[in-house]
C-alpha cells in the first residue's frame, strides 16, 4: 500500500506546472493602445510609443516588473506604483497592480488597477496589459465599473548567456 502511495505522490508532482522561465532583464518596449473606453490610458486606441525601459527582477517564480521613465510617472500617477508584481510560470507572466491612488468624481470613489500578461519567447516579451478601475458602486461611477482600456507591448532584452 505505502508503494501505491508513493508512486501516485511521483506521478502527481511529475504533472505539475512547467518550471518558471528566466525572464529576467531590462526590455525596451514597443506599446500600442488597443482600445481606450475608460480614459486611463491618455492616448486614443492606435496610438503606438517606443523606447519604454521595464526592469524585470525575478526570485523563482516570483516576478516584479519595474516601468522606467516618463513612462513609469505616468503609470505611477494612475495607479499609485509603478512595479508590477506577481509570478511566471513556464514562459507566461501574469503581473498585476493593485491601484493605491485614490480619485472621485461625485459620489463615485476610485482606483485604477492593472494587470499584465505575456509570453517569453527567447528574449521577446510581448502581450498586454488591461487597466480598470475598482468603484465604490455608486451611480456616479457610471460606465467605470465596466470599462477597460487595454494596452499591447511587445519587446526584447539584451540576449541572455546560453547554459
Amino acid at each position: 500500500m505505502f508503494r501505491k502511495a508513493l508512486m501516485l505522490v511521483v506521478v502527481f508532482c511529475a504533472c505539475g506546472s512547467d518550471p518558471p522561465a528566466d525572464i529576467a532583464g531590462t526590455y525596451t518596449m514597443s506599446l500600442t493602445v488597443q482600445q481606450n473606453q475608460c480614459g486611463i490610458l491618455t492616448n486614443p486606441s492606435g496610438s503606438s510609443s517606443t523606447g519604454v525601459s521595464v526592469k524585470v527582477t525575478q526570485s523563482g517564480s516570483e516576478v516584479s516588473a519595474q516601468v522606467q521613465g516618463a513612462s513609469g510617472v505616468a503609470l505611477s500617477l494612475a495607479t499609485g506604483t509603478s512595479t508590477f508584481t506577481g509570478t511566471v510560470s513556464g514562459s507566461s507572466v501574469n503581473l498585476s497592480i493593485a491601484g493605491t491612488s485614490a480619485g472621485s468624481s461625485g459620489t463615485c470613489a476610485y482606483t485604477v488597477n492593472a494587470h499584465l500578461v505575456g509570453t517569453l519567447s527567447g528574449d521577446a516579451l510581448q502581450g498586454s496589459v488591461t487597466y480598470t478601475y475598482l468603484t465604490n458602486k455608486t451611480a456616479d461611477c457610471g460606465t467605470r465599473d465596466t470599462c477597460q482600456d487595454v494596452q499591447l507591448f511587445s519587446g526584447t532584452r539584451p540576449p541572455t548567456a546560453s547554459p
